[in-house]
């Protein structure tokens, strides 16, 4: 089986994104012969059903077919790179900066490192790219996005804004956590292991289908950078996040609560950026399934005190380095 093969150039990439864009017919409209683009697959004439078979739920017997097809550690780096450039290069647009230095870059390193070691795979990202993104002009506080995102190979931002809508360190730790939990299950591989398990059936057959060029197309990219999550993947990232959090000695209701702030925050109109950085559908909903967690986590092991760390936060100090009364 062929591996993929990924241009490193953002240029390229873009050029490619403006080129689908220009192609595809307007919508409600179809191709000139009224069939999909060639870079799906001829058994599926409708893209929004191949896009569904992508990126849907999986069945049981497809998920058997998942977990048997390896993905090594430089071919997730090589997937993920153009993803990390097409969000930089939208964040660039959106006048936002990425940063990688810095005194809140080195903060949220030595998190990822409290949390890390909880990692069914921590030594598959042993080297993890920390981007805090921040806006050069201030904006109210309803006008900043607080967001958290991870990407293929081990690359993670966190927005400036989330660090002080956290509150305490107990609640960016779960958040952490989160983000580790999507690495480590493998959630980020899912549309390529689907890719490479369809390019197998369809090598058998007249049919045929072409990773490479699935991924370099337009829609695929902006899916992927948009975060494909399925519901499930979502609610077990969250469980990871509250029980790593709690296993460090931290207060897994801390992350409830910063979820339950964003739905009062967003039951008013929506802050006026993008759906591209509504990556996590905050609900009080969320808020009751981390909450209903705590309470098994304390049921089967017992913890008198767990920390906060707001003045942790504040000071951008990690409880890892000093503990403040609380």
């Amino acid at each position: 089986m062929r591996n993929l093969q990924w241009k490193s150039s953002r240029n390229g990439l873009l050029a490619a994104l403006v080129a689908f864009w220009l192609a595809m017919p307007a919508p409600g409209q179809t191709t000139s012969d009224d069939r999909a683009a060639p870079v799906f697959p001829k058994a599926f004439t409708n893209p929004d059903e191949f896009f569904e078979r992508m990126f849907g739920k999986s069945t049981p017997e497809e998920q058997k077919i998942l977990e048997s097809i390896e993905v090594t550690a430089k071919e997730e780096r090589e997937f993920g790179q153009p993803q990390v450039e097409a969000f930089l290069d939208e964040l660039n647009r959106q006048g936002l900066k990425a940063l990688r230095k810095g005194k809140d870059v080195e903060y949220m390193r030595r998190l990822v490192e409290t949390v890390r070691p909880f990692m069914k795979n921590a030594k598959r990202y042993e080297k993890m790219t920390i981007y805090v993104v921040d806006s050069p002009h201030p904006l109210p506080p309803r006008l900043e996005a607080v967001d958290a995102r991870s990407f293929p190979g081990g690359t993670l931002f966190f927005f400036k804004r989330l660090l002080s809508f956290a509150q305490n360190e107990a609640a960016l730790v779960g958040i952490v956590g989160h983000e580790l939990s999507h690495l480590d299950r493998g959630h980020l591989l899912l549309p390529l292991k689907r890719a490479r398990a369809l390019e197998r059936t369809f090598e058998e057959g007249a049919a045929s289908f072409d990773p490479q060029a699935f991924f370099a197309q337009g829609t695929t990219m902006m899916r992927l950078v948009g975060r494909p999550f399925r519901p499930e993947d979502e609610a077990e990232a969250d469980r990871d996040g509250a029980e790593w959090a709690y296993r460090a000695d931290y207060d897994p209701r801390e992350m409830a609560a910063l979820f339950f702030r964003l739905h009062e925050r967003d039951r008013s109109p929506r802050f006026p950026f993008a759906s591209f950085f509504r990556t996590h559908p905050y609900s009080d909903d969320r808020h009751d399934a981390i909450m209903k967690q705590f309470d098994e986590l304390q049921a089967s092991d017992p913890r008198e005190t767990l920390y906060r760390g707001q003045k942790n936060l504040a000071q951008r100090i990690p409880r890892s380095q000093q503990s403040f009364p609380e």
